[in-house]
């Protein structure tokens, strides 16, 4: 696998991932993310997308980071990975790749937003697995039955 910076030729494969999953991306959430990659096509460290590719160079899944100004904290977001290819650490590869590269900029903890509702356990059971604490439940946060769940990660620091 090869993780790479998301390109303008991404897109398409990238929206199309992300509908793939309409429990964890209704099309009220894949519709915030074109806005967004033009924010990380522009080159700004502050807003980072990465694309995991097979070694044949089908983009298997990606994920992304942004500052989110309002908080004063990295926020992880669109992190999926292609039906054809979960469970195989994907996922937690493109996590701790952002984490990385939070840690080396100096970032304590990251904060990542996620739905929360009937469907999506495996979701939140994946980010509690590798050391996201949910913080907060939002009942009907964006429409009836779809709540946001909010996690938070510690960034541990070298020395």
């Amino acid at each position: 696998m090869n993780i790479r910076l998301l390109q303008k030729e991404d897109e398409i494969i990238v929206q199309g991932i992300m509908a793939g999953h309409p429990l964890e991306f209704p099309s009220f959430g894949i519709d915030r993310y074109p806005p967004r990659w033009e924010q990380f096509l522009q080159g700004d460290d502050r807003c980072v997308y990465y694309v995991a590719a097979s070694e044949a160079g089908e983009t298997i899944g990606h994920a992304g980071f942004l500052f989110n100004e309002a908080l004063g904290l990295y926020e992880i977001v669109g992190v999926v990975v292609s039906k054809n290819h979960q469970r195989l650490g994907i996922g937690k590869t493109l996590i701790q790749t952002i984490c990385n590269t939070l840690q080396e900029i100096g970032s304590k903890q990251v904060i990542l937003y996620t739905l929360g509702h009937i469907g999506t356990e495996n979701t939140l059971s994946f980010y509690r697995n590798i050391g996201f604490e949910m913080i907060n439940y939002e009942k009907d946060y964006f429409t009836a039955d779809y709540h946001r769940v909010t996690f938070v990660k510690e960034i541990e620091q070298t020395i």
